[in-house]
């Protein structure tokens, strides 16, 4: 069983095992925190971390995958934490929002931000760093007022509050056995589970192009290199690459 870290409080898990793994720290380290001053999101957004609720970690991971592969490893940790929670709780409808969160009844439970070493680290110096966020034990009263139809919790779609180094440990195994699956079948598996969970595949969608542009155009699923395609009213086909556009948040 892997021991992470364990921090009462820190400003962000990633940029904690980011300066670890630059270190060498091995494959499949975590850092594990109560709460996060400045949690880190995609896009440059931040995570909400109230404290002794959430689960907020980051584990190192040194896969033997060469470095265009790393991107689609967003797409592998976030089968890893669905599958993770829909064997806490099999009878909740959970799912995947392109590229990087965990839904469930229409409302954001999780998210993932993935960050890795230089495209010029060579052999063991590269790395990625999976940082996890996800609404454990929160009651609905703690989130702030425009997120209080945005976001739910493993505890308001149960009833029940869990243990988090307990889920923590659940989910660093499954997913360093989904990024073994990566390396040694190649990403067709993951992919594949990964479009049974998708939340906007066959729904429209909104997003806004570098040139302020906005989208309109239905969700048709991501593509063997992880990046999501989607078709407009006229038929054109549209490849939406991560980072370079905001996804519309759904009704």
């Amino acid at each position: 069983m892997d021991n992470p870290l364990c921090l009462t409080s820190t400003d962000s898990t990633n940029v904690d095992a980011f300066k670890l793994a630059l270190e060498g720290v091995k494959h499949g380290f975590g850092v594990l925190a109560a709460t996060q001053h400045a949690g880190k999101g995609r896009l440059g957004k931040s995570w909400i971390s109230p404290a002794d609720t959430g689960l907020y970690c980051s584990i190192i991971l040194r896969p033997a995958l060469p470095f265009t592969e790393f991107p689609k490893i967003t797409l592998t940790a976030g089968l890893a934490l669905c599958t993770a929670v829909e064997t806490l709780l099999p009878h909740v409808p959970f799912g995947l929002k392109w590229p990087n969160d965990l839904y469930s009844n229409g409302r954001k439970c999780g998210g993932i931000l993935v960050e890795s070493s230089s495209p010029t680290s060579l052999g063991e110096s590269t790395f990625v760093v999976v940082g996890i966020g996800m609404n454990v034990n929160t009651p609905l009263s703690v989130f702030p007022p425009e997120l209080q139809e945005k976001a739910t919790s493993l505890r308001i779609l149960s009833g029940n509050d869990f243990d988090i180094r307990q889920l923590y440990c659940r989910i660093h195994k499954i997913l360093l056995e989904q990024v073994d699956t990566h390396v040694s079948t190649g990403f067709g598996q993951i992919l594949k589970e990964w479009r049974k969970r998708d939340v906007l595949l066959g729904k429209e969608m909104q997003w806004v192009t570098g040139d302020k542009k906005v989208i309109t155009a239905r969700g048709m699923g991501p593509d063997a290199n992880g990046q999501l395609l989607a078709r407009d009213s006229s038929g054109k086909v549209y490849e939406i690459l991560s980072g370079d556009v905001q996804l519309a948040v759904e009704k």
